[in-house]
């Protein structure tokens, strides 16, 4: 967590650089004006209603720009892509490919993530991949430059019969480990290998390390739709802020692939 200082030296250069007011600074921290002003000035101490309302502010301008917006035109395929981070699961999602729609809307869903996409194409494999590139891209933009975010997350979700394990690490290195078992044939118009696929394009592109594995289950639908509300709330998790490393990289290395 960083100290009392560091955020009070960025406090004052936010007040600066926006050119806020004593009492603008104080409403957005949540002090009086007379607090904020002798906080400061070094005059007394940072208390820990204000040490709190001011990382809570950091917190949110570090939000604030979390959105991306990709446009993919090939020879194939057209998407339309905007990506918020930290939404509310709010989505219009069309594809085309109905199941693709829905499994898509439940990664929104359930990693709070706001998903606005449309795409089209001559083939429904090119489909899928190239909307699994954009949304990797999406998130790869979207997280900036991962100051502050947890990174590593890992969930177990339950689906009737099926049960799916997700871990992720936003490492900047792409990468997939699929233990993923669905028949060959068809998700209501969607062809079960084509949710491998989607996948591994999605990991490469978002520079994510992927590991996903179907325990077990008998129906491919109640499979494919664990995995993918397990992968949205494993993102979810993994790129919060974190409060307490506001700032820094989650790496003893200090750095993160982009």
């Amino acid at each position: 967590m960083e100290s009392a200082e560091t955020v009070l030296q960025k406090i004052v250069q936010l007040q600066k650089s926006e050119g806020y007011s004593d009492q603008q600074m104080a409403g957005k921290i949540g002090c009086s004006r007379p607090l904020y002003q002798r906080t400061r000035t070094g005059r007394i101490p940072m208390g820990g209603t204000f040490l709190k309302g001011a990382m809570d502010l950091l917190t949110s301008i570090q939000t604030e720009g979390r959105t991306s917006a990709i446009k993919r035109d090939t020879a194939e395929t057209n998407v339309n892509l905007e990506l918020k981070l930290d939404g509310s699961g709010n989505h219009a999602i069309n594809t085309g490919i109905k199941m693709l729609d829905h499994l898509l809307a439940q990664l929104a869903k359930h990693g709070k993530f706001d998903i606005k996409l449309h795409a089209d194409g001559d083939d429904i494999h090119h489909v899928v991949e190239d909307v699994a590139i954009s949304l990797g891209k999406a998130f790869r933009e979207a997280m900036g430059d991962k100051r502050g975010i947890v990174r590593l997350a890992n969930v177990t979700i339950p689906m009737d019969d099926s049960l799916v394990t997700v871990a992720v690490d936003i490492s900047g290195r792409g990468y997939a480990v699929l233990n993923t078992p669905l028949g060959n044939g068809d998700l209501s118009g969607l062809p079960a290998d084509l949710v491998r696929h989607f996948m591994e394009s999605f990991a490469i592109e978002a520079g994510i390390n992927l590991h996903a594995s179907i325990v077990y289950g008998t129906n491919d639908h109640h499979k494919a739709e664990a995995l993918f509300k397990a992968l949205g709330r494993a993102l979810d998790k993994a790129t919060r802020i974190d409060e307490r490393i506001a700032g820094e990289l989650p790496s003893t290395k200090d750095y993160l692939e982009s």
